[in-house]
């Protein structure tokens, strides 16, 4: 039987990042093993990405106006990725499992469309080696996300004003429906 995998949806800025993270807070709480990658926005504007596992957060993102002499970045819209982070951060993901929640922050055009960024997303997901796993998805990507995806992600919650703060415990709900927590808080 395949893991269930979660789609995690909404608009930008919506706070699927945050309740990523609360997930993996609460999740640890109980005793939970989590792995994967949350990309958070920095006060600037641009991006870092944390290795859940670690704690360890790098700079994904590097400054539109760059020096003579820098790597050779990767471009996707506005932002400017730096390939040593994308490679750090393909590597967390495959180091990933087993964990009892897997969680992708974000699978998003630089994978779907140009297959560059977290690419191996897709193989680690279909490893199975979770209990859970949560991928954040654009919504205008989620069909494309879901032909890449095993067909345990059919699940797709989409993040809202109104329902962030119930979305993180109502994940853990399913967890622990799924995989009896190893120890109690």
């Amino acid at each position: 039987m395949e893991a269930p995998i979660v789609i995690l949806t909404g608009e930008r800025g919506a706070g699927k990042s945050t309740a990523c993270e609360q997930l993996v807070t609460l999740a640890r709480a109980r005793g939970y093993t989590c792995g994967g990658l949350i990309t958070r926005r920095l006060a600037d504007d641009q991006r870092e990405v944390l290795e859940v596992a670690s704690g360890v957060a790098r700079r994904l993102t590097l400054p539109v106006a760059m020096p003579d002499g820098e790597p050779h970045t990767v471009v996707q819209g506005q932002y400017r990725f730096d390939p040593l982070v994308l490679d750090w951060a393909a590597a967390s993901l495959a180091r990933a499992l087993p964990c009892h929640l897997l969680v992708v922050d974000e699978i998003g055009p630089l994978e779907i469309i140009h297959g560059r960024g977290w690419t191996q997303a897709f193989a680690v997901l279909a490893d199975n080696g979770f209990a859970l796993a949560v991928v954040v998805v654009r919504p205008e990507l989620i069909a494309a996300a879901q032909a890449r995806l095993p067909c345990s992600a059919t699940n797709v919650l989409r993040l809202s004003e109104e329902n962030r703060d119930q979305i993180p415990r109502a994940l853990l709900q399913t967890l622990a429906a799924l995989h009896p927590p190893p120890s109690t808080p």
